[in-house]
Order: structure tokens, then C-alpha cells, then sequence
């Protein structure tokens, strides 16, 4: 069982109501892009996620996760021109951390669903409108740091995946 869990979003916890809902209408989705949130806006917050898996798996020392749970949507894996990469993944796949970002960008477009982790000392779990959680044995105080900077927050919470 890991010691912390965190949700790491673009979404800030002021705005929330006492149930944790978030109270504005906000962009949640990689297809919203050009209706709700510009390209470069979306991409930028994207980019944003991905290095914020990179800080906790560089405070952590970790070059390798492994795939724990993996859905895949033909479509979207087309429209992402990602069917080579995604066709060498199956669940228990080890993968660096260059995968790893490969594998978040496509998570977040909608295109796969994963869970990444490494038993009793990392994961990285994401949810429904744009909510990523990762878990850690160790209190990770420079990756939570680094990712406030990048404008994201981290709040302490149990991934309900």
C-alpha cells in the first residue's frame, strides 16, 4: 500500500464546492479543442501533465513502469497516428519513461486508457475530465513542487482507480 496519493490537475481546489465539485465551466477533454480551449492553450496544459509524471518519476529514481490496466480505441489511435507504438504494449509491458510520456499524451487525447505503476511504489492512474492521481511510497516534496510551477495542482487524494 502506497503512503501518498495525490490529484494532479489544471483544476484550482479555491473553486471547488464543499463536495469537491468544480464550480466553472472549464475545458475537460482533448475534444474540445478549437470549441473551448485553443490548440496551443491545450497543449500547453498537456505538456504541463507529462512532465508532472516525469518530476514524480525523477524524484522517485524510476526509469521503468509497467502497464497495469490498458484499453485501447482503434479511432482515436488512427487519428493520433499512433498504431505502430501502440501495438507494442500489453498489459505487464515494462516501459521507459519516453513510453511513458508517449502513453500520457495519448491518455489524455483520449486515444488509450491506462494505469502505470510499479507495485508498492508508484502508479499513475488518470480519470474522467482531464484528472490524473499518481501514488507514492516516499512524499515526493520536490515533484509536487516542481509541478505547482508549472501551473497544475497537486492535492492530497486517493485515486479512485
Amino acid at each position: 500500500m502506497l503512503l501518498n496519493s495525490w490529484r494532479v490537475t489544471k483544476y484550482n481546489p479555491l473553486h471547488r464546492n464543499n463536495e469537491g465539485s468544480y464550480l466553472y465551466d472549464d475545458w475537460t477533454s482533448f475534444h474540445e479543442v478549437g470549441n473551448k480551449v485553443s490548440l496551443s492553450d491545450y497543449l500547453r496544459i498537456e505538456e504541463a501533465y507529462i512532465q508532472a509524471i516525469g518530476a514524480f518519476m525523477n524524484d522517485m529514481n524510476i526509469n521503468t513502469v509497467y502497464i497495469h490496466a490498458l484499453e485501447l480505441s482503434s479511432n482515436e489511435i488512427q487519428i493520433q497516428h499512433a498504431s505502430d507504438f501502440t501495438s507494442n504494449l500489453w498489459i505487464g509491458k515494462g516501459i521507459s519513461i519516453e513510453e511513458v510520456k508517449e502513453l500520457a499524451k495519448l491518455t489524455l487525447r483520449e486515444a488509450v486508457w491506462c494505469k502505470l505503476g510499479i507495485k508498492n511504489l508508484f502508479f499513475v492512474h488518470f480519470g474522467y475530465d482531464y484528472y490524473m492521481y499518481i501514488g507514492t511510497n516516499s512524499n515526493c516534496h520536490g515533484a509536487r513542487k516542481s509541478v505547482k510551477s508549472l501551473g497544475l495542482y497537486v492535492e492530497e487524494f486517493e485515486s479512485p482507480y
